[in-house]
């Protein structure tokens, strides 16, 4: 069943058909509630002429043909009747009354018998039932009260009724069947677009909702995946492709040095000299493989955060930094807290800051210093890496955290040390930036803020 008859039937019709069962049930209710009225009224009439036929001692009566108010309650008063022990009629209210010719006393039970009957072509409700004088002669006792005005009534509300529920029907229907198509519409763009991502097309979002409610703020998330997904398999494409450049040049130059041995005999150094020069490409390969295949755990692996002291990773990486940074005559100032409790993942934090600062000491002047510090902010904690290098300029502050990217192609690296540290920054709900020195000097201050 499509989306908008399934909408037409639950919006419109189920409302429609449950107000006209109720209306139904109302007005079967009406009908006997009336009914229950009017026979409440023929028996209060009856206990009144009941008690009062028999007080005069001349003849019994009616007390509806001697009321003062006849002529003003002629027109819904009930009809009366009574009649002797031999069925034959004694007196009648109002005069001419189409009442019975005549009424056994004794077919009639001393409690009141209720029934309908038509009475000059009208429809009637009727009480019948036995009377006995003092001396305990039987009579008989009929009123009979007009249900003309019950039966107007109930189809006044029928009248009433029919059309309203035929408003509330065709406006229930012409809301909900606009209703249902904006909601089809809706509802079938966002199907659409998913079918093309389902099928690879990531060039498009879906079509723009006005609406805040919750299938626009869907949208908006789906327009959002979308958008990431995108960005994403761009990012993988030109990882791939950056990735097969960066394999292609140490190939090629293997390749190469491998050509120009062959070409004629070499003696023992010579073919040594080859050798080294491809032994330091193979180097680089495995330097590659090994970042690639760093970055590619990095991502699969589950993020595991367990408390510690963020302090103590910090002294570890640059303790083991220490004896890089000598080999340059690079000096690291590290300036930290004493505890620094916090919540990560050890491995992969680790791995971040030895990379931040192996950066540092790449770019750093022989002789130059790293300063490294640890504090609180307050959205937790941060570490800076500063150095006295190059910097990096403003254009490639954004990018330089991108696999394979670089602010200075001269210096030798794979541009995936950075990349990893924006991703672990990333797995811990932080980020990594670089600025500039605040004292104005030269070099480069890369931020890592964890939560």
């Amino acid at each position: 069943m499509q989306l908008g008859t399934r909408l037409l039937l639950v919006g419109a019709v189920l409302p429609a058909a449950l107000l006209l069962a109720a209306l139904i049930a109302g007005g079967v209710a009406l009908d006997r509630i009336l009914h229950r009225e009017i026979d409440r009224a023929l028996l209060a009439q009856a206990a009144v002429e009941a008690v009062s036929l028999f007080d005069r001692a001349d003849a019994p009566h009616l007390h509806l043909v001697e009321s003062p108010l006849d002529s003003r309650v002629r027109e819904f008063a009930p009809l009366g009747a009574l009649y002797g022990a031999d069925g034959e009629l004694i007196v009648r209210y109002p005069a001419g009354a189409g009442v019975p010719a005549r009424l056994d006393p004794t077919g009639l039970g001393t409690e009141p018998d209720l029934g309908d009957a038509t009475i000059d072509a009208g429809p009637h409700r009727v009480l019948q039932m036995q009377v006995r004088s003092p001396a305990g002669t039987p009579h008989g006792l009929w009123l009979a009260a007009s249900l003309e005005t019950h039966d107007s009534a109930v189809r006044v509300y029928w009248q009433f009724t029919s059309v309203a529920v035929a408003a509330v029907m065709l406006m229930l229907a012409a809301v909900q069947i606009a209703h249902a198509r904006s909601l089809t519409r809706r509802v079938t763009a966002i199907a659409d677009h998913m079918q093309r991502l389902h099928a690879g097309d990531l060039g498009s979002i879906p079509a723009p909702d006005r609406h805040r409610d919750v299938i626009g703020t869907l949208r908006d998330a789906v327009a959002v995946t979308t958008l990431r997904l995108s960005a994403a398999r761009e990012a993988q494409d030109r990882l791939l492709a950056d990735a097969a450049h960066e394999l292609r040049t140490p190939l090629t130059a293997m390749r190469a040095g491998i050509d120009v041995a062959l070409r004629r005999q070499r003696d023992a150094a010579q073919l040594e000299h080859v050798l080294a020069d491809l032994r330091g490409e193979v180097d680089r390969l495995t330097e590659l493989a090994s970042r690639l295949l760093d970055m590619a755990a990095l991502r699969g692996a589950p993020l595991e955060l367990a408390p510690g002291d963020l302090a103590e990773v910090v002294r570890d990486a640059v303790d083991a930094a220490r004896a890089i940074a000598e080999e340059r005559g690079i000096v690291i100032e590290l300036e930290a807290v004493r505890q620094a409790q916090s919540a990560f993942a050890r491995t992969m934090l680790r791995q971040a800051l030895d990379n931040l600062l192996d950066n540092a000491i790449k770019f750093s002047h022989e002789g130059g210093s790293v300063e490294v510090i640890l504090q609180r902010y307050e959205g937790g904690w941060r570490v800076w890496v500063a150095d006295h290098g190059p910097g990096v300029p403003d254009d490639a502050r954004e990018r330089i955290f991108d696999a394979f990217e670089q602010a200075d192609r001269a210096v030798r690296g794979k541009g995936l040390g950075l990349a990893i540290v924006a991703e672990v920054a990333r797995r811990h709900g932080g980020r990594c930036f670089v600025t500039g020195r605040s004292d104005g000097a030269r070099g480069a201050v890369f931020v890592l803020e964890l939560p």
